[in-house]
């Protein structure tokens, strides 16, 4: 057989009738798969109904028929195909659009199936419109978490759900429950109604649970600390009760590890009250390894609701003066006018000029400075009244 020219041989044009005809075969295969599948015609109907019901122009009137029309389709087999992308919209929709009975009947459909779909890629977008559509429905979810806490906020798709879940509609009682786990499996097993609701509270009547609370915790937390997954109010508590009761030594090795990930703490009330105390607690090198990643953030620190505190704390007990001039006052005077603006940042630069004062510091943030002097008073030499004058004289 002779040996073909490369450079003379030329593949025909692809006609568009022949890739046309050939996109529609593929496309009645895709088709004839689905219906083969136990719920394909439900799935195919179910979307043809859905490009009209997801319109946002569609009519107030109209939209309750179609509404209508889904349910009657769906009913009984959401579960079956709630896990599905294409079908995980439809239910949004649904959830989004539907009346209250429509949401309760939905959210009922999948109760037992929360956590599962939690874990879903594309389930856990149907919880959180459980969620926020389905009040009746929210302690079931949470609930049925319990158990689950540890494995779900190491998950990448759950724990988003779980911190939605305890920042935003969990009540106190349901917080200690969910971060509660962290503390131990008889904690995840056992929920009292009337118990503690604090780590403080069940070591202030069982203090031999102290030594088992702490090596669960730090089997938690070190794990999340490792792969830098600290964004969640959760870990924030754990990490906050951690370094309040650990042994020195075990808390000295947490902080090493998270002073360059406590510029990811700062948005919550625990997690800046935890960056406050590795201020404390850490060495010379871990407060200027924090201050230095506090850096690129600073404007935004400053100008949040928890996180100026945790500068204010810096400011209040790092004795080194001249190192906090170069890595926060500088930046501070060269964005003066724009914090001035805002009624968090202003209290930096007042913070500076007029020290504990009330009128100028938020109540929460010196509450925290005065629970930390006791601390401040071990880790920090200089005087308070020094360190205030040589911030000022830069």
């Amino acid at each position: 057989m002779a040996a073909v020219d490369k450079k003379t041989f030329k593949r025909e044009p692809q006609t568009t009738e022949d890739a046309g005809s050939r996109g529609q075969q593929q496309k009645r295969q895709r088709v004839e798969r689905q219906k083969a599948q136990p719920t394909g015609e439900l799935k195919i109907d179910a979307r043809k109904l859905w490009e009209v019901l997801r319109r946002g122009d569609l009519d107030a009137e109209v939209r309750k028929v179609k509404m209508k029309e889904m349910m009657d389709m769906l009913r009984g087999h959401i579960k079956e195909v709630t896990f599905k992308h294409d079908m995980s919209r439809v239910v949004q929709t649904c959830l989004k659009y539907g009346n209250d009975e429509q949401r309760s009947e939905i959210a009922a459909e999948l109760n037992g199936s929360y956590v599962d779909l939690s874990r879903s890629q594309y389930g856990r977008y149907i919880l959180m419109r459980i969620l926020k559509y389905c009040p009746k429905f929210r302690d079931e979810v949470i609930k049925s978490f319990y158990g689950h806490v540890r494995k779900l906020v190491r998950h990448k798709e759950a724990a988003h759900v779980l911190e939605e879940c305890f920042a935003v509609y969990a009540n106190s009682k349901q917080k200690w429950n969910l971060v509660a786990e962290f503390y131990g499996r008889e904690f995840a097993v056992f929920k009292s109604i009337d118990g503690p609701k604090s780590l403080d509270a069940v070591l202030a009547t069982t203090p031999q649970k102290r030594e088992t609370a702490m090596d669960s915790l730090k089997s938690t937390v070190t794990p999340l600390l490792e792969k830098g997954t600290v964004q969640y109010s959760i870990v924030h508590r754990a990490l906050l009760d951690y370094i309040r009761f650990a042994d020195p030594s075990e808390r000295q090795q947490v902080i090493e590890t998270m002073r360059e990930l406590v510029v990811e703490i700062l948005h919550t009330r625990d997690g800046a009250h935890a960056a406050m105390l590795c201020l404390l607690y850490g060495s010379v090198k871990d407060r200027k390894a924090m201050l230095k990643a506090f850096k690129p953030y600073l404007q935004r620190i400053c100008c949040e609701e928890y996180g100026y505190a945790v500068l204010v704390e810096a400011l209040d007990c790092i004795d080194d003066t001249v190192f906090v001039n170069k890595a926060v006052l500088q930046d501070v005077c060269g964005m003066m006018s724009e914090l001035l603006a805002d009624q968090y940042g202003r209290r930096i630069p007042l913070f500076v000029l007029g020290g504990r004062n009330p009128h100028y510091v938020g109540s929460d943030a010196l509450q925290v400075l005065a629970d930390n002097d006791k601390v401040k008073a071990l880790t920090s030499k200089k005087d308070a009244s020094v360190r205030r004058k040589e911030l000022t004289a830069f």
